[in-house]
């Protein structure tokens, strides 16, 4: 931590301050003059942003080598040691949402580009034929009349959902006329009187084919970092259901998740970037992402056993059991994102 730059009145009230004075005896203000030349203000930033002195090599090795030890250190009370733990997740996170926002975006330019080729425009040609065969063929055949409280309904009227079989043939043939707006082609659909969920989804399936894919995806990316943030409380409630006995403070369960997920995102961060930008073959990618996933469930279980000093038959069992339900609530939450990262779009 660098030290203050002292002056000798208080750049807010004006009071004179002696050489002690860490803080203005009148009006509180720190006692630190920030008016510094651009190269002192970059240092400063990069010193108390990124913590580069010896707490970041102490917190090298037990962070790698010694999995949970960072946590027990950390909850004993050794904090000006190690590394803050959430500045710490803070940028592995945003390296790891960084080079997986790259990694997305240009898988999403190549699925373009390849979409683009002459002989995937014969493929669409196909499909266009196809999907108009089979509107002629459903138009022609006679109407499926369902019972509902005693009323007859043909499939098509009125109540189907979420278009009828003109409107998504309609809306297929207008979705490529970028001379089309969207507004244009929602309001052809003639929909104004159907429900708002109805209206909302058709209204999204048109900006989302119509707008630029790579800004979808950079949204998805960015609401999943947000989603991963939120989901870290809920996964150290878990310990805390899992570890009620123990008495542990919640803050602690929290300390050891915001270690497990940094280790996590940096691993699989370094992974991306060695599978999608230095190597090319699909057996090497193949053997990466292998590894990578192995060396965090070590990781993550032999945490779990230094952390809380369980024999290893009752490691192995929280162990499980904490995994799969966080897996399950992991999907739940990847699926609610996705469709709020739609809805919102």
């Amino acid at each position: 931590m660098r030290a203050l730059r002292k002056t000798k009145n208080c750049l807010n009230c004006h009071t004179p301050l002696d050489e002690v004075y860490n803080y203005c005896p009148l009006c509180g203000q720190q006692n630190d003059d920030k008016n510094v030349s651009f190269k002192e203000l970059s240092r400063d930033l990069f010193e108390n942003f990124f913590s580069f002195d010896s707490r970041l090599a102490h917190t090298f090795f037990p962070f790698f080598f010694k999995p949970g030890e960072l946590t027990k250190k950390y909850n004993e009370g050794k904090r000006f040691t190690y590394a803050n733990p959430i500045r710490l997740y803070i940028i592995v996170s945003f390296f790891y949402f960084f080079v997986l926002n790259s990694m997305m975006g240009d898988l999403t330019r190549e699925f373009s580009q390849a979409f683009d080729t002459p002989e995937a425009d014969s493929v669409k040609t196909a499909i266009q034929n196809e999907v108009e065969f089979n509107m002629d063929s459903i138009k022609n055949t006679p109407p499926i009349m369902v019972s509902l409280d005693g009323d007859s309904l043909a499939e098509g009227d009125e109540n189907s959902w979420p278009l009828k079989n003109w409107q998504w043939k309609l809306l297929y043939e207008k979705l490529n006329d970028n001379s089309i707006s969207e507004q244009a082609l929602y309001d052809s659909l003639k929909i104004e009187d159907r429900g708002a969920i109805t209206r909302l989804t058709i209204k999204q399936i048109i900006r989302i084919y119509k707008r630029d894919k790579e800004t979808l995806v950079s949204e998805i990316v960015q609401n999943l970092s947000v989603m991963m943030f939120v989901l870290i409380p809920v996964f150290a409630l878990l310990l805390k259901l899992m570890y009620a006995r123990r008495k542990t403070l919640y803050v602690n369960h929290l300390i050891h998740t915001i270690h497990l997920h940094t280790f996590a995102f940096l691993v699989y961060g370094v992974a991306i970037v060695f599978v999608h930008w230095i190597f090319e073959s699909e057996e090497v990618h193949e053997w990466i992402m292998m590894i990578t996933v192995f060396t965090v469930f070590i990781y993550s279980f032999l945490s779990f056993k230094r952390v809380y000093n369980q024999s290893w038959k009752k490691t192995v069992l929280k162990y499980w059991i904490s995994s799969w339900f966080y897996f399950y609530i992991l999907v739940f939450a990847i699926v609610i994102e996705l469709l709020i990262s739609l809805l919102i779009f």
